[in-house]
Formats: C-alpha cells, structure tokens, sequence
C-alpha cells in the first residue's frame, strides 16, 4: 500500500506536474487525503472558482469496454461497421483495414498476444473475448512506476471480477505473472475506469480507460465537478460549482439524470455500495422528480415516490392523495417501462417523438428521467437528422426544442445548486 506522499509523487508525474530534472514543482488546488467517505480522496487545499480546470488526466490504458452484448468492431480505429473486417493470422485480434493491421498500435497488442502459446488453432480463437479482455492485455505494456500506479487503485476482489482473462485461458498458455497482472487490472477497470464518449456523429466501439487520477475522486450524485474528453482521449475535469479550502472533490459515478432507484442499484450492481447522500435520502430528489411515477388511483393527478428512499424495499406514496404502493407494485411498473424502452428505434425521430408525446407520457410524469432521457435523444437527433439539423431550418413539430432546453436546464439546476457538501 502506497503511503499518501507517494501516491501524491506518482499523480504529479502522471499529470506533469513535477520534474525530477529542473526541480519544478507547478502548484494545484487539491491534494490526495483523508476522504469523508472513507479511505482516499482529493481534497481542495485552495478556494476553487466554478468552472474552474482541475486538472487534464489521460489514460494509463485503454480499449473496449468488456461488456458481453456491446457491439465488437475494429481493435485498432473502433469502427463498427465495415464488410472488410478480419482477425489477424498472429494474434486473432479483430481488424478492418490492412492500415489498422501495420498500425503501432496494433503491433503492440499483438506482440504480447503472439507471444503465448495456443491451445487451439489461431483461428479458432473467439475475438470477442479477446476484444473484452484488450484493455487489460494492455497492461501489460506499462512501465513498473505506471505498473506499480495501476496496482495502487482500488480493486473488486468479487470473483466476477476478471473473469475475461480466466475465459482466455481456454486459448493460451498465459505465464502466471501475467495472469495476476492482467486479472488485478481487470478488478482495476471495474472500479475505476471510465466510459470513454464517441466524438459527435461517429459510430465507434464503446470504449472505456482507466484515469488514474480521476479515479481518485469519490462518488456523489451531487458532484462538484464534471469532465469531458477530447480527441485524445484526455479528461478535463472542472469544478461546476465553487468548492471551499478543505472540502472534498466529488464527481459521479452513475448517471446524473437518472432517478434514485436507478443510480443506487447501479451503483450497488458495478460498484458494490449503497448510496446515502443527500440527494438519495431525498425523496423528491431537490425538487426533480425524476424517479416519479403517475397516481395509480384514475382520480388523482398527484406523483407516486419513495416514502423511504435509502431503503430498496420502500413502498411508495402518492404526494396528492397519500396512496400507498407496495414495491413490488413499483418495481413491475419499471420493468415495464424498461422494456417498453427497449423496444425503440432511437435512430427514428417520428418514432420517439410519438412515443414522448402519446404513449409514455400517459404513464409517467414528465419529470420522469424516462420522459428526460428521450428529450435528450431527440434534441440529439434532431442536430443530426435529416430535415432536422442544427445547420438547417428545423421543421415544425409538435415537440417544441425550446420548452425540451427550458426543461432539461431546470433539471440541471436543481441537480447541481445546492449546499455545502
């Protein structure tokens, strides 16, 4: 276990903020301590202004996500589509141009890959499997400082965790060293990588990477902070609020406009607590009312929440007549709605505009983070369909662009506005 002075070392030199060489020591608001959660966080050591950069972090490693139904595609350029696709003769690694095959970055994984020995022919090799487990091959390709950063994180130890690599056993001989490496980073990844987001328009494998810094930062769903990524792949990380000297510096782990039952079971599904901040413990969640669901009585116009909201098993009541559910009630009504979600083209704009406006919405208020989530589909849509575009003079429609901003900025306010954490 790295003590905090030298895990601080290592986030210095990871972020370029100190030089054994000139003696330089660049200043930043924030240092690694104490968390009010538990174990270690960054804490502001200065006032830090909203909008303010905290710092630009950038990926120890990177590749696919390791999910079992995300779409597979090219390894190297993360292209879906495309009717050239191969797997290499070396290493069974999915390609689709003979330029991505020559590529540096290619040539690296598959120097590693190539090296084991097969148990089956290269052919026979499953490259989806090797595609969840390439994030964590990767690993392999650090330095011993980056090595030993990477060991320092927090890690799963649950025995799903790193399974990708005990799957690829079935093909290789994989030296025992690095089994262990690449199993730790794969417990690494669960906990601390981040969902890396496609540039605008282009349809790429979804990707995640590992933030050695970033993952730092503790969870709250009011974060202090937001990030967003460039070309590059590098994090800007930014205060949205100010934060005072001594406070801890937050950002979210889970989805900022889904409501409380979503973000705490997600949050206990992928990372394995429960949620007890103050906007869980708020049944109106300040005022949103995202995870509300319409009066079951025909009467009534009032919105049904949790009455216990920390607790899964809540029943939940109505604010207007005071009606009472059972949560296996709710529970149905939002296996429901999540299947009736899944049934959408989100591609089609008539078709999610019809749904927003004549189906769900007979079912949900329009608080409900579903009703959020498809207005944030449609004004995305909308920038890139055609007769929709933001370039172009937008067709008249029923669903009315300004009232979705109007809506989607009043959520955003509720969510960040708040007091001292």
């Amino acid at each position: 276990m790295l003590s905090a002075e030298q895990l601080s070392l290592m986030v210095k030199e990871h972020l370029g903020l100190y030089s054994y060489y000139d003696d330089v020591q660049h200043s930043c608001k924030w240092i690694v301590g104490e968390s009010s959660v538990g174990g270690r966080g960054l804490i502001a050591t200065e006032n830090i202004a909203a909008g303010e950069v905290l710092f630009v972090d950038h990926p120890l490693i990177y590749g696919p996500r390791a999910g079992t139904i995300l779409q597979q595609g090219c390894t190297v350029c993360c292209k879906l589509d495309s009717d050239e696709f191969f797997k290499c003769s070396k290493c069974a690694l999915l390609l689709c141009s003979g330029q991505c095959q020559d590529s540096g970055v290619h040539s690296d994984d598959c120097a590693i890959i190539s090296r084991w020995g097969t148990k089956v022919p290269i052919e026979d090799v499953d490259d989806k499997l090797l595609s969840r487990a390439l994030t964590a091959i990767r690993v392999l390709l650090l330095s011993e400082n980056q090595k030993q950063f990477m060991a320092s994180l927090q890690a799963h130890t649950s025995p799903q965790h790193g399974t990708e690599i005990k799957d690829l056993k079935q093909f290789f001989d994989i030296p025992e060293d690095e089994e262990q490496l690449m199993t730790l980073a794969c417990c690494v990844l669960d906990t601390n990588a981040f969902q890396i987001a496609s540039l605008y328009g282009k349809k790429e494998m979804s990707l995640r990477g590992l933030y050695p810094v970033s993952g730092l930062l503790n969870h709250n769903c009011i974060s202090n902070t937001r990030y967003s990524y460039n070309n590059e792949y590098q994090m800007t990380v930014k205060a949205v609020k100010p934060i005072p000297k001594g406070a801890e510096i937050f950002t979210c782990y889970s989805g900022v406009l889904w409501g409380t039952p979503a973000r705490r079971t997600h949050l206990y599904k992928t990372k394995h607590f429960w949620c007890k901040c103050e906007r869980c413990a708020d049944p109106t969640e300040r005022g949103t009312l995202l995870a509300a669901l319409k009066c079951f009585s025909s009467e009534c116009s009032g919105c049904l929440l949790p009455i216990e909201p920390l607790k899964p098993s809540t029943p939940w009541r109505c604010l207007e007549c005071s009606l009472r559910i059972p949560s296996n009630n709710i529970c149905a009504i939002q296996g429901a709605l999540g299947s009736l979600m899944g049934t959408l083209n989100f591609e089609n704009v008539e078709e999610l505009e019809n749904f927003l406006l004549y189906r769900v919405t007979k079912y949900i208020p329009k608080t409900n983070q579903i009703v959020i989530d498809l207005q944030c589909r449609l004004i995305w849509e909308f920038g890139d369909a055609e007769g929709f575009r933001w370039h172009g003079k937008i067709a008249c429609k029923p669903c009315n662009l300004e009232k979705l901003y109007s809506r989607l900025i009043m959520i955003h306010v509720l969510v960040y506005t708040s007091t001292e954490m």
